[in-house]
């Protein structure tokens, strides 16, 4: 039968195979001809990665992200291809790339490969940190070793620990690479150690004088510092070895914190001048470079040396290997270092002559501020202004406020522009402006506020008001509305600089926001459980944990917070997710102390020895050592630990609590049997019943004594009646006839009288076995009925149960035609379940009976189910049953064989009464017959020593191919009586 299905299995998996590879053939060859050349690429990435070409795939994503940046997919299959190299570190970072872009029905997706990868890394990561620790307790001079363990961490993000390594390190070898300082300060920007990357970058900045990525670093951390002067002369010295260093670019943005203002041209209704005409084709061709070149041409042509660096600088990002771009650049930074500086000659020796002369100080303080020297140019206005208090040049007061916000003396700019607004207050440059200046240095928010919405109401496509408009939402906290004005900003002028500023500016305040949110999610689980309201802070740890990135600090306290709610089983999982990615010795611990409050002791005494291994010196996993160990009765070992305990130098506390405990160890050897004798007197009444549509009759009712005379042994007697009887006139007249050849009358009604004697092991919590003896005798006539059972059961999870029976044959087969006929049988049973912690059930119930009439058959029932939800479980059943021959006298199929849908579900568990139901739906191939069955059980424990249990059953199912109703049912109790 196994080998049959087997093979059928096999063709139907081997047609299904074909079928699918013709289909996914025919789809990609359609696919490729119907998609964009773009998707293409993903189609062919795909191909190969399903043939195990992962580089190729890799190379051919690459080019689909740059046609979709902002799609996941991309994102996601290279993740899932670098996943396959084991380059888990490019793979992280694809998958939290992907999950930025994530549409709302691809974020489960991605989040489950992002948190497979996580784990599998994260778990590579501690085993190398273990690794490099072995090689330290070997040689602790080495410093490679103390760097790996270091670049581990950094990895894990566990930024303080990854920051010790490195110190560590350093102190090892101080002439570590500029590569290593790149990671170890942002290992430090991530712990706020800022003093001390500054000082590591000023050695090393001089150590590699020509490295910009340290003087862009390290102008970072001069900045943060707040010394913006160093902070500018550290970004321009990186830009003066690597042009258009983005890292440096930002940073020099920043570190000025100055709005660009786009000058414009004279303009008249008649005519557009060719740089009007220029910006406006770029604001909606921005790849245009042709055009721009012109537009840089115009604005050198117009002297405009700013807005043509710009441009330049726009050009360079991918046309940087263009001849014309090199030349104009050389031009542009040329006249401005030659040109200017001659211009602030001129000027400089015309205010020698006259101090006073506006013109003069106008045109330099404008010349030192293209040159960005705003200190030089602040001087200058400042000296005239201090000679000159009356001055009242509209113009020049601006340029002073101006210089004085890029020299960082906002208060004197705010009083300067207040000024000019009092004077000119419908100037929407003022306006402009001075909302500005309330942006940066965040006083008079709805001032500005007020001053901006007027600058867009009237000039909406203003980007400087609109990114200063989307700051203001920063400050807010208003995050969708910052990067509505950012978008407009930059449907407007997509290379503005200060946009990707803004951007970037969002996307941190938001990471910010987020992590403050969650943060309080955690906060509130923590306040509940300061409250002793375990349950009631699980919620917040389950929402904080399904939307932050992983911690497996956060996830031990997850577990340490169901166990405190007794949600034991959740608990234990918990930890073995923790554990997984590493030993932790606390997480160690409680996972041992759930086994204990389990009951499953000897795991918990395997937990706990492992732990007194890893920790000798620590008290308390020794201490629930000896706990285990007693509850599991192995009271010797549970004394040997706690008397071990009472020579430590322990506090009067730890010395109560052991005592305490040996105090409740039970007596040993002979005084405890004679302390305990008997262990318990133990009486079950039960009756039982069956009845068919064949006018079959069975009923039996009795009860078992049982006395306890140790722990583990228990002897007991039982007596029962049992009576069979049907009708003749509803029963197969031609094997009546049969009986009556061979001498055999049917009575229709039969009395079997059972008395046995028992014996009951309870060798472990789990393991235990039983057997009896006796006879069974009818009117006269008797036989040996015999038992045994053996058990091996932990409590929802797995089951062994194998028993043996040797009676009379009419006990056991249930036929009316046995009822005057005398045979005996021999029944053998295993049966069993394993119950895996998602929620899959798997059960087996196999049985062989052998009569004394040379017959013999064997029953199969194999059950495979899943737990839908904690109080329903489902799934399929098969059954086969096959005998030798079929005999006349009681049912004895051949290769019967039936499928079923079946049903479990727990309706009321509580302490004091059980209540199930349960069903099966199936077919009968061979006598095309629908079976049908239902069950109900309850169970009652009206007190303590007492259990009350009841279970009825009824079906519809195929003998013979005819229909076979039955019903049957078993009341019965236990009763503890002493």
């Amino acid at each position: 039968m196994d080998i049959l299905i087997n093979r059928l299995t096999q063709n139907i998996f081997s047609d299904f195979l074909k079928i699918f590879i013709f289909l996914s053939f025919l789809y990609s060859f359609q696919t490729l001809h119907a998609q964009k050349p773009e998707d293409a690429l993903k189609t062919q990435a795909q191909q190969h990665m399903t043939a195990g070409r992962y580089g190729e795939a890799i190379d051919l994503l690459n080019k689909y992200i740059s046609a979709y940046p902002q799609q996941a997919d991309g994102y996601n299959l290279r993740g899932l291809a670098f996943e396959a190299r084991s380059q888990f570190q490019n793979s992280v970072l694809d998958f939290r790339r992907a999950r930025k872009w994530a549409k709302p029905n691809e974020i489960a997706e991605v989040e489950k490969n992002l948190n497979r990868v996580i784990k599998v890394w994260h778990a590579q990561l501690r085993k190398k940190i273990e690794g490099h620790e072995r090689e330290i307790a070997i040689d602790p001079s080495n410093p490679v070793n103390y760097l790996e363990i270091g670049k581990s961490y950094r990895w894990l993000e566990e930024w303080p620990t990854a920051e010790l390594w490195y110190d560590k390190y350093l102190e090892l070898d101080p002439n570590a690479s500029a590569d290593e300082m790149i990671r170890y300060t942002e290992i430090l920007s991530h712990t706020g150690s800022i003093e001390k990357g500054e000082r590591w970058l000023k050695i090393y900045v001089e150590r590699y004088p020509e490295d910009w990525r340290l003087w862009s670093r390290y102008g970072y951390f001069t900045m943060w510092l707040g010394n913006y002067r160093n902070a500018e002369d550290a970004f321009e010295k990186a830009l003066s070895f690597k042009p258009f260093f983005k890292e440096a670019q930002d940073g020099l943005d920043m570190a000025r914190n100055q709005a660009y203002v786009t000058q414009q041209s004279p303009r008249s209704f008649e005519k557009e001048f060719p740089i009007d005409r220029y910006y406006r084709v770029l604001r909606s061709r921005p790849d245009d470079i042709e055009t721009r070149f012109k537009l840089v041409d115009e604005l050198i042509a117009a002297e405009r040396m700013e807005e043509a660096l710009q441009q330049l600088q726009i050009i360079g990002v991918e046309n940087y290997d263009d001849p014309r771009y090199d030349e104009k650049l050389d031009f542009v930074t040329t006249f401005r270092d030659e040109v200017y500086r001659e211009r602030i000659a001129l000027y400089e020796s015309r205010l020698q002559e006259n101090p006073t002369d506006r013109d003069a100080v106008k045109n330099l303080a404008d010349y030192y501020a293209r040159l960005e020297e705003y200190d030089s140019a602040f001087y200058v206005l400042d000296t005239y202004f201090s000679q000159v208090p009356d001055e009242s040049d509209p113009a020049l007061r601006f340029q002073y406020a101006r210089v004085a916000a890029w020299s960082r003396d906002f208060d004197r700019s705010i009083t300067i522009m207040d000024g000019l607004l009092t004077d000119y207050p419908n100037n929407l440059d003022y306006q402009l402006f001075r909302g500005q200046l309330s942006v940066w240095h965040n006083v008079d928010i709805e001032l500005g506020r007020e001053y901006l919405e007027n600058v867009i109401e009237a000039r909406p496509e203003n980007i400087e008001a609109l990114i200063a408009l989307g700051s203001l939402m920063l400050i807010d906290r208003d995050y969708d509305q910052a990067q509505v004005y950012a978008d407009r900003a930059k449907e407007i002028n997509p290379n503005y600089n200060q946009i990707a500023v803004l951007q970037s500016r969002i996307d941190f305040e938001r990471l910010r926001a987020e992590e403050e949110r969650l943060y309080e999610i955690l906060n509130q689980g923590r306040e509940l459980v300061m409250d002793d309201d375990c349950v009631g802070a699980l919620p917040y740890y389950e929402d904080y944990l399904s939307q932050a990135e992983p911690n497996n600090l956060i996830l031990k306290e997850y577990g340490d917070v169901q166990f405190c709610a007794g949600y034991y089983e959740q608990a234990l999982s918990t930890y073995d997710e923790v554990l997984s990615y590493g030993y932790m010795y606390e997480a160690s611990l409680n996972r041992a102390k759930v086994l204990y409050a389990l009951g499953d002791s000897l795991a918990a005494v395997e937990a706990f020895r492992g732990l007194v291994e890893e920790e000798p010196l620590e008290f308390e996993p020794r201490l629930y050592l000896g706990d285990s160990y007693a509850k599991a009765e192995f009271y010797d070992s549970a004394r040997a630990v706690y008397d071990t305990l009472l020579t430590w130098d322990l506090d009067s506390t730890e010395i109560s609590m052991v005592e305490q405990r040996l105090d409740w160890l039970p007596i040993t050897g002979l005084n405890a049997i004679l302390a305990t004798f008997p262990n318990y007197v133990g009486l079950a009444p039960d009756l039982s019943f069956y009845s068919d549509n064949l006018s079959f009759r069975f009923s039996k009712y009795g009860a078992r004594l049982e006395l306890g005379l140790v722990q583990w042994l228990a002897l007991g007697m039982s007596f029962h009646k049992t009576h069979l009887n049907a009708k003749a006139s509803s029963l197969n007249d031609s094997i009546l006839t049969i009986q009556m050849e061979n001498g055999d009358f049917f009575t229709g009604s039969r009395t079997f009288t059972t008395f046995k004697g028992h014996v009951f092991l309870t060798l472990t919590d789990h393991f235990r076995a039983g057997t009896a003896f006796g006879t069974i005798n009818s009117t006269g006539e008797t036989l040996n009925e015999s038992e045994l059972y053996i058990t091996y059961e932990q409590k929802d999870h797995f089951r062994l149960n194998g028993y043996y029976l040797n009676t009379d044959a009419a006990v056991v087969l249930y036929s009316p035609y046995l009822i005057d006929t005398r045979l005996s049988a021999s029944l053998l049973s295993f049966d069993g379940y394993y119950q895996h912690k998602s929620g899959l059930r798997l059960s087996t119930n196999f049985q062989y009976i052998s009569v004394s009439d040379d017959n013999a058959g064997n029953n199969l029932e194999l059950r495979l189910g899943r737990y839908f939800y904690e109080y329903l479980r489902a799934g399929y059943e098969y059954f086969y049953r096959n005998w030798r021959y079929d005999s006349p006298y009681y049912y004895s199929p051949a290769n019967y064989e039936s499928h079923s849908l079946w049903f479990d579900a727990d309706l009321e568990k509580s302490e004091e009464f059980d209540f199930y139901l349960g069903g099966q739906f199936g077919y009968i191939p061979a006598d095309d017959f629908i079976l049908l069955q239902g069950r109900a059980n309850a169970v009652y424990r009206p007190m303590d020593n007492l259990i009350l249990s009841g279970q009825i059953s009824v079906g519809s199912t195929s003998r013979d191919r005819s229909s076979y109703k039955f019903v049957s049912g078993q009341i019965s109790a236990y009763w503890t009586l002493f």
